[in-house]
């Protein structure tokens, strides 16, 4: 008779590494990285933002409901990366069984990116962990389970809708190979984003995209890209593992379990799909997309390198414990990296001196530069749909984010009230805070304090209301 306890070690020590190393990674660096992160944080009850899915902004909501501080969202997301690890531990223990699964989920667990990214609202580590369970539940045919699991993946990213098909095409496959089979298929795995789409009209609503229906050679560069992005930020163990694993595929392809075929074609999918993305990044859209779109890739390496472990079973302990070490430093490298930032920097460090200076009763006048950052999207938008779209787009932009991002920074950073950072300032403010070169009143000349970092310079200026 087996031993629960021993049964629940395992994913416990997963999750508990995960968790472990976010909070530690937090407590180390407590600035808060990236665009759609702060923008999320700045409004926080407004569910569906632009393009985007609005699950991971649901749970951003329920926080925020208990505490507006930041570090409850952190929190949050380290639950749900610690979590993910688990998921990934089951779905590799389906496919390789034990101890490779353990090996692999601590590989998971530990992976710098993947780890470094999940520690502020970024939607991609929810869909990992989604897809996991989704994945483990249709390997154990618990269908209502897969299904659930995959529409809560499917209301995160579009990335996640690649599994629709893989899953719907398994199903009928192995389980119901008839009409109705298929018709159930699709009922279990694809009802999400049928609803999505009748529900907005297309697959964003509105005048936003997901997917341009054009293709150009230039767009090849993007698997390159995310590829790099994949071999910088994973551990040197498993990129070497994973290219073993290739080896092994190669040389037994007939041992192939159709288990880890699933994943594999949703890999697959996934890249061709990154093609006709029509969120490509500067400063060339055509061969650039977010280098979070690494994160598939990354996952699969992984499942690769459980591939290459089972070449030298004994020595899973040194390998994962080496793995483990360059994960750790790996994601503290990529946090210092993206916390150093010139203009992250210096909003972090005007919130902390507003913070220890401003008075409970005082305002803070904000005049930062325009920096015009969502060019590329009305350019986007003009080519798609138009002129009028793009004068929609540019009103839509004006209502839903009617601030400057600097400002909306310098609120999630500061535990400033709403009320006492103004744009725009009627009666006597107290502060005023401005950015670079912009023009200023007067009475400011001296400021109390100048924060500058690289190009971006940031100063705050005291005034003496009457």
């Amino acid at each position: 008779m087996s031993d629960p306890g021993k049964g629940l070690f395992r994913p416990a020590a997963v999750f508990t590494a995960g968790f472990a190393l976010r909070l530690a990674l937090i407590a180390i660096n407590p600035i808060i990285f990236g665009g759609d992160t702060i923008l999320r944080l700045g409004d926080r009850f407004t569910l569906v933002k632009a393009h985007q899915l609005p699950l991971l902004q649901l749970l951003i909501a329920g926080v925020s409901l208990v505490s507006m501080d930041p570090v409850w969202v952190r929190l949050l997301m380290a639950i749900i990366g610690a979590g993910a690890g688990v998921g990934f531990y089951l779905l590799t223990r389906d496919i390789f069984g034990e101890p490779i699964a353990f090996a692999s989920g601590l590989l998971f667990a530990t992976n710098p990116y993947i780890t470094a990214v999940s520690t502020v609202p970024f939607q991609e580590i929810l869909m990992l962990g989604t897809l996991f369970f989704a994945f483990h539940y249709f390997y154990r045919e618990g269908w209502w389970a897969a299904s659930l699991w995959l529409a809560a993946a499917c209301l995160t990213r579009h990335e996640a809708w690649a599994a629709c098909p893989v899953l719907a095409g398994a199903y009928w496959w192995r389980y119901r190979r008839s009409w109705a089979g298929a018709a159930m298929g699709l009922l279990w795995f694809g009802w999400v984003p049928a609803v999505w789409i009748i529900a907005s009209r297309g697959l964003a609503p509105g005048i936003h995209y997901v997917v341009e229906p054009t293709l150009s050679l230039a767009r090849f560069v993007r698997w390159a890209y995310v590829a790099w992005i994949a071999v910088k930020f994973s551990q040197a163990t498993v990129v070497a593992l994973a290219a073993v694993g290739v080896w092994r595929l190669i040389r037994r392809r007939a041992a192939i379990d159709w288990r880890f075929a699933l994943p594999a074609i949703f890999t697959g999918l996934f890249l061709i799909a990154l093609l006709f993305s029509a969120h490509g990044v500067t400063p060339d859209p055509e061969r650039y997309v977010t280098s979070r779109e690494a994160h598939v890739p990354i996952c699969f390496a992984i499942l690769l390198a459980a591939v290459g472990l089972q070449q030298w079973p004994r020595l899973l302990a040194p390998i994962v414990s080496v793995s483990i070490v360059l994960g750790v430093v790996g994601a503290w490298w990529y946090l210092r990296i993206e916390t150093s930032e010139p203009d992250v920097q210096v909003s972090y460090r005007m919130a902390r001196y507003l913070d220890a200076n401003v008075g409970k009763d005082e305002k803070v006048q904000v005049v930062p530069v325009d920096r015009n950052d969502a060019w590329l999207y009305f350019r986007k938008v003009r080519q798609l749909f138009g002129p009028e779209a793009e004068l929609q787009a540019r009103a839509e932009v004006r209502r839903e984010q009617p601030e400057p991002f600097e400002v909306v920074r310098l609120r999630v950073y500061s535990h400033l009230r709403p009320d006492q950072l103004q744009v725009q300032s009627q009666s006597c403010h107290n502060w005023l805070v401005t950015w670079d070169d912009v023009q200023k009143p007067d009475w400011a000349r001296e400021p109390k304090v100048t924060i500058r970092t690289g190009t971006i310079t940031a100063s705050a200026f005291r005034h003496e209301c009457p």
